[in-house]
């Protein structure tokens, strides 16, 4: 690979979806044809662990034998598969269990200290030791942002967090190296733990490295534009910390439905350029699940392709979408309309945004962001249906399905709630009626057509536990139309008042929200009264 030792993909198996192995090892083809070295799976608690059956009850996961088959195959294909465990953090799956309540600090954090954690994190590793030959495993360690604040406070009271972390990863490495592993992790924490301390000239707090164990590698990841100037300040602090560096950058899936293909590319080909300037060897993309894992992971292969082509020295204007069709057998440019869920207007270039999650979320009569709707959000959105049903998906073609129901979904629900309460306070009961008796119902058949095809396409990619998550979502929505019809029925024949319109309609008191810029992360307590 021009430039890079290793060119990686980091898959989430845990948090919303787990991959079947039989999409593992469709992924495993996929990336070794497009030229990558490492598959990393996330494997969070996305594992069984013998004699500990409560350790991702409920949560699915892959047994010894299936990570061993995943591995012997990808082996075949010319890629290594690596582990990534959490060895600190993000194990709020774990806490939930009473049996494992004294081994947390708060938040997902292990209680640093405690012999029982160290005897638990044994179990891990030896299990991944077992499961998968790579003698190299990602360790985590990220985000422990409240680390020391929770139960160690109130055992040991207040200890600067430094210290505590540190002692944690000495451990940690340890039990590692009994397994003959060497250990990669997150590299955040050190930028957090080192906050208002003395730095040298290259920004560096000179103690840091000299505490970081020999042989770990950090990965820094970066997913959203950067400056040239301060990625390559970013870049040069990891490199004084540790000689082994990799840079991550995120192929956008994990906003809703709807991938971000344009500006994962853009943002990782400036990426990888400031890699090769710095003599940073190592690069990988990663696949976050996050908001419930809507997105397929088959939904980003343009970017993966993209990634391996600029790897090779190539530009986006250079990238071979003939031999993307080739290896897919479908067409580079199709996969790319994918992105218009979000913009369906098709501006360039556009903002991350998470329009067709919120459009939906946001309730027709309690809804308090729909004032930022353009007037032909509706027909964007009937006209992308069109677009997505004409495209010859082959064996993707649930995928976009999804996309062609989800659209029509849209072209319907968009603007609803806005000319809901305009005929409600207009008094116009005829116009309420057809919405009851024709829109809604309409908008149900096209929710359960999406929800019926949105079950295929998962169960033919992901394990079944996760998919409960989106029966809440997308059946709840059906539930509260059925409500809404019921309601504005009632008002044209009774006169009865419907109390949650006759609020006063204020617009987001984010003043810069737009349609172009808005987030659900954002506007949680915006798109309705209730808490989601």
């Amino acid at each position: 690979m021009k430039d890079f030792k290793e060119l990686s993909v980091f898959l989430e198996c845990s948090t919303g979806s787990t991959p079947t192995v039989q999409m593992l090892k469709k992924y495993v083809d996929l990336l070794s044809k497009f030229g990558y070295t490492h598959l990393y799976l996330g494997l969070t608690d996305a594992y069984k662990i013998k004699g500990e059956p409560y350790f991702n009850f409920c949560r699915g996961g892959y047994t010894t034998e299936q990570l061993q088959e995943v591995d012997a195959y990808a082996a075949k294909k010319g890629i290594e598969i690596r582990a990534n465990i959490q060895t600190l953090a993000h194990l709020d799956f774990m806490q939930r269990q009473s049996c494992y309540s004294h081994l947390f600090d708060m938040d997902g954090i292990l209680l640093v200290g405690e012999e029982g954690v160290y005897e638990f994190l044994d179990k891990m590793f030896a299990t991944m030791s077992e499961a998968i030959h790579s003698r190299t495993i990602h360790i985590g360690m990220d985000e422990a942002w409240m680390l020391g604040l929770g139960r160690y406070l109130t055992l040991h009271g207040f200890t600067d967090k430094r210290k505590i972390f540190m002692e944690h990863l000495q451990r940690v490495i340890e039990i590692a190296r009994k397994y003959n592993y060497t250990c990669e992790m997150w590299s955040d924490m050190f930028y957090r733990l080192v906050e208002g301390s003395d730095f040298d000239d290259d920004g560096v707090v000179p103690d840091v490295r000299a505490s970081i164990p020999d042989g770990v590698r950090l990965t820094h990841w970066i997913y959203r534009k950067k400056d040239d100037e301060l990625l390559r300040r970013q870049l040069g602090q990891n490199k004084s910390l540790c000689d082994n560096v990799t840079l991550a950058g995120t192929a956008w899936k994990q906003m809703g439905l709807a991938p971000f293909n344009q500006y994962s590319i853009d943002v990782m080909e400036q990426q990888m350029r400031i890699c090769k300037e710095q003599g940073v060897e190592n690069y990988m993309v990663t696949l976050w699940s996050d908001q419930g894992a809507h997105c397929s992971n088959f939904a980003v292969l343009p970017v993966l392709f993209a990634v391996a082509e600029i790897a090779k020295g190539k530009t986006q204007e250079e990238i071979d979408k003939e031999r993307f069709r080739e290896i897919v057998g479908v067409a580079f440019d199709d996969f790319m309309q994918l992105d218009h869920l979000n913009n369906p207007f098709k501006k360039v270039p556009f903002e991350i945004n998470t329009r067709c999650l919120w459009g939906l979320y946001s309730d027709v009569f309690l809804g308090s962001v729909d004032n930022l709707l353009d007037a032909n959000t509706n027909e964007a959105y009937a006209a992308l249906a069109e677009q997505y049903g004409e495209i010859a998906g082959g064996e993707y073609q649930l995928l976009f399905n999804d996309y062609k129901l989800y659209a029509r979904v849209l072209s319907l629900k968009m603007n609803l709630g806005v000319r809901v309460r305009q005929a409600y306070h207009e008094g116009n009961k005829a116009l309420l009626l057809k919405y009851a008796q024709e829109d809604i119902p309409q908008l149900i058949t096209y929710l359960e057509e999406f929800i019926e095809n949105f079950n295929t396409r998962w169960l033919s990619e992901n394990m079944g536990i996760g998919l409960e998550v989106h029966h809440l979502i997308y059946g709840g929505q059906v539930e509260r139309m059925k409500y809404v019809a019921k309601r504005l029925i009632q008002h044209v024949e009774n006169g009865t008042p419907i109390d949650e319109m006759e609020r006063e309609d204020l617009p987001p008191s984010a003043s810069s929200l737009t349609e172009d810029n808005c987030c659900f992360g954002n506007i949680r307590g915006l798109v309705s009264n209730c808490h989601l």
